[in-house]
């Protein structure tokens, strides 16, 4: 039978451990969000700059943690045409971008203007610059994902004391926020786009099997190194996944990408695929033929790109088809006279590898593919070009005939969506985004190859034929198949390939079908502020 002080002590052992956790989650709300004196100084700042319409519906406030809005990559696209497509529709939503740029709110929405050629209403835009980005921006050392996670939550942290909104839009992948929005409020809802996941059972088992993508060459020689290394992405998967249950609507950018989400978020009623905006209308505009027998790959030259399995497929292509191999009575052309002959006719193929470098190692890479075509004898028939601007990757595109991407895991692929567009025959890896999204079907070997009555039917609008749009491989000897393949194809298959890829470019992954699923996702997250607003005002 339990005593008095026994029942005293055991009160006080559980009572105080409650007290602590109470203490320190209301000093971080605290911290946080400041006095609500401060909160409702910051919301007037907000409202003194914006001007949404509130003549049929009382003001929302949606903040959008996206600490890189200047950028001009296809999260930057998703980022304002989400922006764009809320203004059209509810125009009484202020739109507040947590920014790591330092800029103004009009040289940034001229900067969107000129990059994606969107124009955005700065009535209901204001921009919260936020300090310190380089916590998400440093390479640390050592245990960058868990370093730059935490980044993430200081900033979300200095984000929502500066300005607490009404919705959390996140857009880039910082899932450690969520905890720290639902913990100050758990009438705020979070919104996620993901593009993918910061982990994923792939990476685990790269890091196990200890290949070099990503692990670096120290860790990927040593077997304890990489045992520790892979104890570290799974601890580190338990924490994103717990994370990422806090989230009240989830959007992603592919079937990959939601496949590893709902695995890791666990939330799959919640989690519906959104495919990103492509911009196709200038490359939709480009001639179908005639085409030359250039092999072009668009990527920036990182590792997981692979290009190094391009080099070893093209050279695989010409040991199967010696009367391909440019003789050596030719004289190889540089990039500025291959573009211009190119306008005319070629007789051999060549490998075009056009790509960015962020850096030094970059362009080291890209110097080892040249070393790598010349030690396996197609140098003569491979170029590699370097930070090339767009408008002269525009040209390359209007007259190559293949497409070759070959990035493992690819969660979507941009460039992929944009070569199918322009009329290339694009080959990509037979895995994730490409696989499941975009080469869909696809053309695995030659008895996939469509019969004349299968382009009969196609030519004549039968809407029950899925017709090939493209080619997937896996190995070099697979993707030297497809390029032969891609080659040898009747005028008429070429044609009807070109021409189904270039309408599932245009349509399946346009601003119209963003536009239409964001607006299915995102349509019950305002219902939802209208009956709490509702409630409030029954309350009062």
């Amino acid at each position: 039978m339990p005593t008095i002080e026994s029942l005293i002590h055991l009160c006080f052992a559980v009572g105080l451990p409650i007290m602590g956790i109470i203490a320190v989650v209301m000093a971080i709300q605290t911290f946080t969000l400041g006095t609500q004196a401060h909160q409702e100084a910051c919301k007037e700042k907000v409202k003194v700059s914006t001007n949404p319409d509130t003549s049929t519906h009382e003001a929302y406030y949606l903040g959008f943690f996206h600490l890189y809005p200047n950028a001009g990559g296809g999260g930057e696209r998703v980022l304002w045409t989400m922006i764009k497509a809320i203004q059209d529709k509810y125009p009484f939503i202020v739109c507040v971008i947590y920014s790591g740029d330092s800029l103004t709110r009009d040289s940034l929405l001229l900067n969107v203007q000129a990059k994606f050629g969107l124009t955005i209403c700065a009535e209901t835009i204001y921009v919260v610059e936020l300090s310190n980005r380089w916590w998400v921006d440093y390479k640390f050392p050592r245990l960058t994902l868990l370093m730059q996670s935490i980044g993430s939550v200081v900033l979300a942290a200095q984000a929502i004391h500066r300005f607490c909104p009404d919705v959390f839009v996140e857009t880039v992948g910082f899932a450690f926020t969520y905890p720290l929005v639902r913990l100050l409020s758990a009438r705020i809802p979070i919104v996620a786009y993901t593009h993918y996941p910061a982990i994923s059972s792939d990476m685990q088992t790269m890091v196990s099997s200890r290949e070099a993508g990503f692990n670096n060459e120290a860790i990927a020689k040593s077997a304890w190194m990489s045992a520790l290394k892979s104890i570290y992405y799974k601890a580190f998967a338990i924490v994103y996944s717990f994370a990422g249950s806090f989230a009240s609507t989830i959007m992603t950018n592919s079937s990959w990408t939601q496949n590893h989400i709902v695995k890791l978020f666990g939330n799959p009623k919640m989690t519906k695929v959104v495919y990103p905006p492509c911009d196709t209308k200038a490359l939709a505009e480009f001639a179908l033929s005639p085409r030359q027998p250039l092999i072009v790959s668009l990527a920036q030259f990182r590792p997981e790109k692979n290009h190094k399995l391009q080099v070893e497929a093209f050279a695989h292509l010409l040991q199967l088809r010696p009367d391909l191999v440019m003789p050596k009575t030719e004289k190889p052309l540089d990039a500025e006279n291959l573009l211009e002959k190119s306008r005319d006719s070629l007789k051999y193929p060549v490998l075009v590898m056009i790509g960015g470098a962020r850096n030094i190692e970059d362009e080291a890479r890209a110097e080892e593919l040249r070393q790598l075509a010349k030690r396996l004898g197609v140098d003569r028939q491979v170029l590699v070009i370097v930070n090339a601007p767009w408008s002269r990757v525009l040209e390359w595109l209007q007259v190559a005939k293949i497409g070759m991407h070959t990035m493992r895991d690819e969660h979507f692929g941009i460039n992929i969506v944009e070569m199918m567009a322009a009329g290339l025959l694009t080959i990509a890896h037979d895995s994730a985004g490409p696989k499941l999204d975009i080469i869909t079907p696809a053309i695995r070997s030659a008895g996939d190859v469509p019969t004349d009555k299968e382009l009969e039917e196609f030519n004549a609008g039968s809407d029950d034929l899925q017709f090939p749009v493209g080619f997937v491989a896996t190995s070099a000897e697979e993707f030297a198949e497809s390029m032969n393949l891609a080659l040898s194809l009747s005028e008429g298959i070429v044609g009807a390939v070109q021409r189904a890829a270039r309408i599932a470019a245009v349509t399946k992954f346009s601003e119209v079908a963003f536009r239409d699923a964001f607006y299915k996702r995102f349509s019950p997250v305002v219902r939802w502020l209208d009956s709490q607003r509702s409630t409030d005002d029954d309350d009062d």
